[in-house]
């Protein structure tokens, strides 16, 4: 199928539109265009379109035309974009579950958004029924297998409420930032202008809509008559996703640095994917030597931009990186300003930092969350209008950062005990709320760690209760239970006592390294009986930073970092030629087990 070009027929109007409203002009123009691709399935603008009417159709008719929120609960998908589009035409607000979260948070998000309906399908529909309550739950499979669809009246506020998504609160519960079409509009509208986006690329996702960076490839795609191509990385892992990079040819990526460098280590040394021309990474520290190494791996031509971000105010900060960039500092800069924002630096009393001197980085602009769903203070507290322009508000990010002398800043950490970890932002605090609510736990601190080969891990200290005794398993079941994974400590610490100064505050850089090597101390060491099992033995150890694996470990409970299990299968595979059964492995996640399902293949 031929692509329709010149995406300039279709100028952007400003800011005061909504998202629905542009993409029925782009339907208008682009219509046979392909919208979306996944698993060898292709959708049209025209089909999108449509099914999107058709679920709109239904929530009106089944929840009025007044504004509602109605949460997602889907797995990766065209029914999750569908779903967006639907929500939007019928004039409500989105808020994103994720089927792999534990009940508890999804419940929580669903009942603290108020959401008055759970659009579902014939694959979840037990879990649906299980976390809802009042809401009413949609069966998208019923909805777009029907032929009814009615006169669909489009609702048109651009300051209409467009998301409700939850990000990690200091509160010890997630909390819901607010965005409108006209904010995601704009944020369109400055991906666009610069990175150049045309009807001719085709965009990656791979994310959980939970994670707010989904807003970017979606929007970008869909706005602008490009190809969005979905991929289930959490299902997939890494085995075949360079390939379906470039099968798939996609011109825009999105990579959070730790992904990349996961993806960069399944490579082969001159392996290139050549389409790749705009690459984006942000949501953790990014180093020269990501850089370096995804050079390896790309066109000259490409371009890498480091972003800066928050779920509050999406992109507002970038740092273009050509081939011939020379990097000085091991932390790559996040850059300057784009248009429509102003990224300032100030120390305690809210006065600019001078040059080189560390403080908050603080994001002024019309363009940022509304504040927080039902949370009042806490808007108040992070949020200030400007008092020289009222349309503007200023974010107090938290996180810390100084100013070269050009202007450039560059991004250092947190203020508080929110950190960015594989590209998700996670309160601390949150974790240890979850933790103290143990009943044989009397203190509780998490802090993040690096091992010994760098590599950052949550970490949980936990003192038990005078006279009780602390079962580490449960306890981290009970964890699992309340906590995405991403959440997940990789290490937990029992302690007599926190280390605490002389007022009783906590020195969190006190606390001792976990044992890295936790796996081995106090057990039997069943070594390799062959040398399947030693070359086995050899990738887990060196992939997974651990040491003297028995071959009966579950080696599952032994990676801290849930990606380096993937880039360890992605080697296993390559070096013996054949597929994994992963769900096989699920079940009996030892290298005894591997090896003989390797031999049987």
């Amino acid at each position: 199928m031929k692509i329709k070009k010149n995406n300039n027929s279709i100028p952007i109007k400003g800011t005061n539109q909504t998202i629905h409203g542009r993409f029925r002009e782009i339907v208008s123009f682009y219509g046979e265009n392909i919208a979306l691709d996944y698993q060898n399935k292709q959708l049209t603008y025209n089909e999108l379109d449509y099914k999107s009417d058709q679920l709109a159709c239904r929530l009106i008719k089944k929840l009025g035309e007044k504004r509602q929120q109605v949460a997602i609960f889907i797995e990766t998908g065209f029914e999750q974009i569908i779903s967006i589009l639907g929500i939007l035409k019928a004039g409500m607000t989105y808020v994103p579950l994720d089927i792999n979260f534990p009940s508890e948070r999804n419940i929580y998000m669903l009942e603290d958004a108020e959401c008055s309906a759970l659009i579902s399908n014939n694959m979840n529909a037990s879990q649906a029924r299980a976390i809802s309550n009042r809401q009413i739950i949609i069966n998208i499979d019923e909805t777009l297998s029907s032929q009814d669809i009615g006169e669909l009246d489009i609702y048109n506020d651009p300051d209409a409420r467009m998301m409700i998504i939850y990000t990690s609160g200091s509160t010890g519960e997630p909390k819901g930032v607010i965005h409108s079409h006209r904010n995601i509009i704009h944020l369109y509208k400055r991906l666009t202008t610069l990175i150049n986006i045309s009807a001719e690329d085709i965009f990656a996702f791979y994310y959980s809509i939970c994670f707010s960076a989904h807003a970017m490839q979606i929007i970008s795609a869909l706005l602008s008559g490009a190809k969005l191509t979905l991929f289930d990385l959490k299902k997939e892992s890494f085995s075949g996703f360079s390939k379906w990079l470039k099968e798939k040819k996609i011109t825009v990526d999105l990579m959070i640095p730790s992904v990349l460098r996961q993806f960069m280590a399944t490579l082969k040394k001159n392996e290139k994917i050549p389409s790749i021309r705009i690459l984006f990474c942000g949501g953790e520290t990014l180093y020269k030597s990501d850089i370096d190494k995804a050079w390896i791996h790309l066109k000259k031509s490409s371009l890498i931009y480091n972003i800066y971000a928050s779920t509050e105010a999406y992109v507002c900060q970038v740092y273009k990186i050509t081939s011939k960039t020379i990097i000085n500092s091991n932390i790559v800069p996040i850059g300057y300003s784009l248009p429509d924002f102003d990224i300032n630096v100030i120390d305690d009393e809210g006065k600019s930092r001078e040059t080189n001197k560390i403080g908050e980085i603080q994001i002024k602009s019309e363009f940022i969350t509304q504040g927080y769903w039902n949370k009042p203070e806490l808007s108040k507290q992070d949020f200030k209008q400007d008092s020289d322009n009222p349309k503007e508000r200023i974010f107090k990010s938290s996180d810390l950062g100084y100013k070269q002398s050009d202007g450039c800043i560059i991004h250092i950490g947190r203020s508080d005990s929110m950190v960015k970890l594989r590209g998700y932002r996670i309160d601390l605090g949150e974790i240890e709320n979850v933790l103290m609510q143990h009943a044989n736990v009397k203190e509780a601190a998490v802090i993040v760690k690096e091992n010994q080969h760098g590599t950052k891990h949550i970490v949980a200290y936990v003192v038990p209760k005078n006279g009780k005794s602390l079962d580490i398993s449960y306890l981290k079941i009970s964890v699992l239970r309340m906590l995405p994974s991403y959440m997940i400590p990789g290490y937990f610490v029992t302690l007599d006592s926190l280390p605490k100064n002389e007022i009783g505050k906590t020195i969190r850089k006190d606390f001792p390294d976990p044992d890295w090597d936790r796996n081995i101390k106090g057990k039997e060491i069943v070594n390799p009986k062959n040398k399947l099992q030693e070359d086995l033995k050899e990738i887990f150890e060196r992939t997974l930073e651990v040491s003297l694996i028995s071959i009966t470990d579950n080696i599952i409970e032994l990676g801290a970092d849930s990606l380096r299990l993937f880039v360890a299968f992605d080697e296993i595979e390559k070096k013996f030629g054949q597929k994994l059964n992963i769900d096989a492995i699920v079940e009996n996640p030892t290298i005894e087990f591997i090896s003989n399902l390797i031999k049987k293949e």
